[in-house]
């Protein structure tokens, strides 16, 4: 007899992304990582943390709970962290997703949400992202029915770079059912300059429902080590850390977030991040006088129109990895340091 999986399981798909083996080290800009490794004092605090491995971590993740709460000014039992921001989606649809019960997105967008939200037991249901690749709060709004627990809105979206400002998303919350818990997934949050990036912690004081997932692999530059964390109110909080795997955020990483969220940690991390930000204008700068088109974008991708294969090639005859959307019609390029920003560019003369 064989076994037999759930058959959600075999709509499960990995989005795998190697060099070609025997193939010269390519310019990685498809995985919206930074260019830099660690900074020193969160390398040192992760090799220090290597010297007691031999015991477990902190099962409750208290003094990295603590330092993401004093950063972004919030209590600490608002604070949940886990091995990446993926683990805390998946956890944040367990919560509410079972079968029977519907949660809406944007598409295409991150592609966690429909996964957790199937492993769950539940229906994913997405809708039309708006004409600049940033999600269509209408559109999602329309489609909460009876059946729907949880909407996920991705801002920055993911691969579109689109953006929503607060004073809409605040009219968009007033508008949600209390009882529908919407995660605001803000991964690349950082990198938006047409606000402030603390801005929307104050929508998680007025709204009870509302649950901000953010990670230290984008502005951090720590995609290797996973970590994420979620800021909303206590019972959601509560409900994650009751929820997640024993241990599931090992020590070296629990070291990392301390470190990264030290005023030292953080001032770098702004550092590094103003000159993505600076590149990525000089990049879309390039692309309108090239005549390129392209999406507006507040994150550290931009996101390029065209035949998708030609694009790819395109790129890869410039040694550059590039990330194809072809249900979105393009491919996604992550801004890189300028030498690699420059090969990118060279695709298009």
């Amino acid at each position: 007899m064989t076994l037999e999986f759930r058959s959600v399981i075999d709509k499960m798909t990995a989005t795998p992304d190697r060099p070609k083996r025997n193939a010269p080290t390519p310019i990685r800009l498809s995985q919206n990582e930074l260019p830099w490794g660690p900074p020193e004092l969160v390398l040192n605090a992760m090799i220090e943390a290597l010297q007691t491995v031999n015991r477990y971590p902190d099962y409750h993740r208290t003094a990295a709970r603590a330092a993401v709460a004093d950063a972004a000014g919030v209590p600490a039992e608002w604070v949940a962290v886990d091995n990446g921001s993926g683990s805390l989606l998946h956890g944040l649809a367990r919560l509410v997703i079972e079968p029977g019960k519907n949660a809406v997105y944007g598409w295409p967008s991150f592609e966690a949400y429909p996964a957790s939200v199937s492993l769950a037991g539940g229906t994913p249901s997405p809708t039309d992202l708006n004409a600049e690749g940033a999600m269509d709060l209408a559109a999602l709004r329309a489609s909460i029915d009876e059946s729907t627990r949880l909407v996920h809105v991705c801002n920055p979206n993911n691969p579109t770079g689109g953006f929503i400002g607060i004073d809409e998303l605040r009219d968009f919350m007033d508008s949600v059912p209390e009882n529908i818990l919407v995660v605001l997934d803000e991964a690349y949050r950082e990198f938006v300059t047409a606000e402030s990036a603390s801005e929307t912690i104050a929508l998680v004081r007025e709204f009870g429902n509302l649950a901000i997932v953010r990670t230290l692999s984008k502005s951090f530059g720590l995609a290797g080590v996973r970590a994420g964390y979620v800021i909303a109110q206590e019972p959601i909080a509560l409900g994650l850390r009751r929820s997640s795997v024993g241990f599931a955020l090992n020590s070296v990483a629990e070291a990392a977030i301390i470190a990264a969220f030290s005023p030292a940690g953080l001032a770098i991390a702004e550092a590094r991040v103003g000159e993505i930000v600076a590149e990525r204008e000089r990049f879309l700068a390039a692309l309108r006088t090239a005549g390129v088109s392209h999406l507006p974008t507040q994150s550290n991708f931009v996101f390029i129109h065209g035949d998708v294969a030609d694009l790819t090639r395109s790129f890869e005859a410039r040694g550059v990895m590039s990330r194809p959307f072809p249900h979105a019609g393009g491919v996604r390029i992550t801004i890189g340091a300028p030498a690699e920003n420059d090969a990118a560019l060279a695709v298009f003369g």
